[in-house]
């Protein structure tokens, strides 16, 4: 079992939480002598000393586990009115909070032994103790040599980072989009008014000129107009110069706000690849294969909704990785390999995107098994002479596998299109390399971030679109290119290969002028791995461009990913090319006969889906360390984070499992689970209780509710949770 105590993520995680936890629980116990109602405030408290509990042994820390549950016992008697609330169980309670913090990991952290005086102490005081003992925990040890710094060092500093949910940064990242497409509408009216008055000052000086050569004949009303007009004209002049400074340096500073914004959202991809040792330990067991995991470039930054949009597509990959790439030890000897396989897993940055790649040093692709296989599909015809990448690419089309055999982890035919699929829908692309005998690599070229996006412009007709350039593999000008007909249809020669020539004007269904001719193209990846080149009128450069949703008003456009505003007012569509060859080619490119694959994905499909599990629970440590664990089984989790939230998601499509905490704000575990079986759908989707709460009265308070499955965390065991709920899911 991993240690999660040395996972520096979850480690923070839970610290941030149970030091939030116990500063509530301070504010609260300082209320609690004077309140006119305590049971309302002891309430509250026990919910905190609950958490703080599951916390400590969810990370495996026993001594602040006993101080937790102990705190819990004796606000529980305070809760259940034992006996009133004394000022002496307010200052153990104190005590204890000061040596649950003491104890938190760290480089001043004291032992489990330390802490036993204030357990003894609370359990005296639960037993009715009077007055409460309350220990003193002993002051920290500072080494003699360090004394003279110690005096006048600066005092240690607290956390250095705060919880926000991902909404308000979300929000935040709105509202800087909207101020930084209104600081371009201002530079482009500054640029307007510079044209105007460097037009007007011209004109000026020509007045100028003319009101000193006829100044004589002129009415006196008339020669002082004139002359404060050109005063005036030099006076806006300077003006509008001055803007102009104004403009560019509030255009930096909004950089900088936007930047900083968006740095808000970003996580490391830690993240994720923290998940994959799991993954690859389990495949390789259950394939009986010798695989070593290296990760590289673990700090390498993304926004938060392109890292979560590609998780899955990544454990996808190490699976395959394993299953497919990597050979057996005793197939490794043969070839002359170390028994141990290797897959590397990196990220790095490449200008505006970030690239992962997922790479083996097994046996690599048999192109001659994938184009019998693709054959036997009826996807390509029998004399094709597809290689290399265009054949590779074959590997994502759904429902197509090389493996003869059914298991959990491979012959479904499910995997490599969904990576394809989540990666095209945050705007990036995937390819993949082998080399027979040497090993095979997947690299994930991505975005990093979705709320400003790099994109091309190019115009169709009197109108402009973007395309996000992760998603481009080059630009060409039709002037220079090789235009030919191929059965019929145009196409573009491109380094020797015909690529299909497709009108985007048509595409969109805009009428243009006979006269506009198109005289470039983006070539880019269509979704079964073949390329497509658009035809545009032209291209009208690149730029960072802050992408929108259309909003409901407007709802889902077809084509359309989003849009953005120009500095002009004009409103710009980012295009989506993958939906556009859709409706433009189909999705049988290649057959010759597409209807067995669609039966074959058809039938696939329902076998490979991946079960979905809500998880409900109001520690984000709690939550998060069951999310890596489930997702590191295979499935795919969605959070709550409390009993209201998870209510709110009875709206949606049932889930196939529900992970549920019981002691929540606003709504427990039992009530939620009650809701869950009057909800239509959601009937019959099974509820797994993890709790604290060991008492017979709880448990059957789970069973009257109608859980399904009634799991403590204090003998929690990761393969009894993912064994629960593969029982009661199936799969």
């Amino acid at each position: 079992m991993p240690a999660w105590g040395d996972d520096p993520e979850l480690l923070a995680t839970f610290r941030a939480e149970v030091e939030e936890r116990l500063a509530s629980l301070q504010a609260g116990l300082l209320q609690l002598e004077s309140h006119q109602s305590p049971r309302q405030v002891v309430t509250l408290l026990f919910r905190d000393a609950h958490t703080v509990k599951g916390s400590a042994r969810m990370l495996g820390l026993e001594g602040v586990l006993h101080v937790a549950h102990n705190m819990e016992d004796l606000l529980g008697a305070l809760r259940d009115a034992r006996f009133a609330v004394r000022k002496d169980h307010v200052d153990l309670l104190l005590a204890a909070c000061d040596g649950i913090s003491r104890a938190l990991p760290g480089e001043d952290a004291v032992d489990d032994a330390a802490l036993q005086p204030l357990v003894d102490a609370l359990v005296a005081a639960v037993g009715g103790a009077e007055p409460c003992d309350v220990p003193t925990l002993a002051p920290v040890q500072v080494p003699e040599q360090a004394v003279a710094v110690e005096d006048h060092a600066t005092p240690r500093p607290g956390s250095d980072s705060v919880r926000v949910a991902a909404s308000k940064v979300y929000d935040l990242l709105d509202v800087v989009g909207e101020a930084d497409l209104g600081a371009r509408r201002v530079e482009q009216t500054t640029g307007t008014l510079l044209t105007l008055a460097a037009d007007q000052a011209r004109w000026a000086g020509v007045l100028r000129q003319a009101t000193q050569k006829h100044a004589a004949t002129l009415p006196p009303d008339v020669a002082l107009a004139l002359h404060r007009l050109v005063g005036a004209s030099d006076d806006l002049a300077g003006t509008v110069r001055g803007l102009r400074e104004l403009v560019e340096g509030h255009r930096g500073g909004m950089a900088l706000v936007r930047d900083g914004a968006m740095g808000l959202a970003m996580v490391p991809v830690r993240r994720v690849f923290a998940a994959l040792p799991r993954i690859l330990r389990d495949v390789a067991q259950t394939t009986g294969k010798d695989v070593e995991l290296i990760t590289s470039g673990e700090d390498v930054e993304l926004d938060k909704q392109v890292l979560d949009g590609v998780a899955d597509a990544l454990k996808h990959l190490v699976i395959n990785a394993v299953d497919h790439g990597c050979e057996a030890p005793a197939g490794r000897r043969a070839a002359g390999k170390p028994e141990r396989a290797v897959v590397h897993v990196t990220a790095r940055s490449v200008g505006g995107t970030v690239v992962i790649e997922v790479a083996d040093d097994g046996a690599g692709v048999d192109e001659d098994t994938v184009r019998d296989k693709a054959v036997r599909l009826g996807m390509i015809p029998a004399d094709s002479t597809l290689v290399s990448s265009a054949l590779l690419a074959l590997l994502f089309t759904p429902a197509f596998s090389t493996s003869e055999t059914v298991t959990e982890t491979s012959g479904r035919g499910v995997g490599l299109d969904v990576v394809r699929n989540a990666v095209e829908e945050l705007g990036g692309s995937v390819e993949v390399r082998s080399e027979r005998g040497s090993g095979t690599a997947f690299v994930l070229t991505l975005p990093v971030t979705l709320g400003v996006l790099r994109c091309l412009v190019a115009r169709v007709g009197e109108e402009r679109y973007a395309v996000p350039v992760p998603g481009v593999v080059e630009s060409l000008s039709l002037r220079d290119a090789e235009v030919h007909t191929l059965a019929g249809a145009p196409v573009v020669l491109r380094h020797g290969v015909s690529v299909p020539l497709l009108d985007l004007g048509a595409a969109l269904g805009l009428v243009r002028d006979s006269a506009d001719v198109p005289r470039a193209a983006l070539v880019v990846r269509h979704a079964s791995g073949q390329q497509l080149a658009w035809a545009v009128d032209r291209l009208e450069g690149e730029s960072e461009l802050v992408v929108k949703d259309l909003g409901p008003f407007l709802g889902r456009v077809p084509c359309i990913a989003g849009a953005t505003i120009d500095g002009d007012g004009s409103v710009v569509c980012l295009l989506d090319l993958r939906e556009l060859a859709d409706q433009a080619v189909g999705t049988s490119s290649f057959a010759v006969s597409a209807a067995p694959v669609s039966k074959r994905a058809a039938a696939a499909a329902p076998v490979g889906k991946r079960a979905r599990i809500l998880v409900v629970e109001d520690s984000v440590g709690v939550r998060e360390l069951e999310r890596v664990i489930l997702e590191g089984a295979g499935y795919l989790v969605e959070t709550a984070v409390d009993g209201l939230d998870g209510a709110s998601r009875l709206r949606d499509d049932p889930a196939d499992l529900v992970l549920s905490d019981v002691e929540m704000p606003g709504m427990d575990g039992f009530d939620l689970t009650r809701t869950i079986r009057r909800t239509k759908g959601w009937e019959n989707v099974p509820v797994v209780i993890m709790t604290s709460r060991g008492e017979d009265h709880a448990r059957q308070a789970g069973l009257d509710a109608g859980c399904s499955a009634y799991l403590l965390k204090n003998e929690f065991d990761q393969e009894q949770l993912v064994s629960t709920v593969r029982r009661l899911v199936g799969r």
